[in-house]
């Protein structure tokens, strides 16, 4: 049996492929497609590295947190001799029984409903500090600052609501700084 092979939709010479013009579109597709995806990529590290950012602050103002809240009632200072939950050498605060129910510490905003520390003010002594992480190889310096809102009976101090805000610094876009809010009481 004899098999015999046609050369169908061919040209006059015998020849078939794509126009130059189909050639140009093609890489016309392409280059806009790689064009969208590039400019992804940049958009795509950022958000990235932000995300870490904003993950570390989260698990260094958990930590905060957790050493704020571990304090005694009875206390309205404590400092840390390592030197990670308050400077060494320094002697941090939380809020004066002699003003129950005035929030001391950094300033809050409140216009979202939920508490939020204001990164845009100064400082306020004995209820912020900087930490440099020394276990970050590109030298992550945090923000943190509390607000300390006494209740009491009486002389005795029975709860403390503290809001505590920390910011990494250097994130390089608009970023919302984490911020923890609890209340402990007897």
């Amino acid at each position: 049996m004899r098999r015999v092979f046609t050369n169908r939709g061919t040209t006059s010479g015998g020849q078939s492929g794509f126009t130059l013009m189909e050639l140009l579109v093609a890489t016309v597709i392409i280059l806009v497609g790689l064009v969208a995806v590039a400019q992804l990529v940049p958009t795509s590290v950022l958000m990235n590295s932000n995300n870490r950012n904003d993950g570390t602050a989260l698990v260094f103002a958990q930590h905060q947190m957790e050493a704020l809240r571990a304090v005694a009632l009875s206390a309205t200072t404590f400092s840390d001799p390592r030197g990670v939950t308050c400077p060494l050498g320094n002697t941090c605060q939380l809020g004066d029984p002699t003003q129950p129910g005035t929030p001391l510490g950094s300033p809050v905003n409140t216009g979202s409903g939920s508490p939020i520390i204001d990164f845009s003010a100064d400082p306020v002594d004995g209820y912020s500090f900087t930490y440099l992480d020394p276990h970050d190889p590109y030298g992550a310096a945090y923000d943190v600052r509390w607000t300390v809102i006494t209740t009491t009976n009486g002389p005795i101090t029975t709860g403390r609501r503290i809001i505590l805000g920390v910011f990494r610094r250097g994130m390089r876009s608009a970023a919302i700084p984490v911020t923890l809010d609890t209340m402990v009481s007897k």
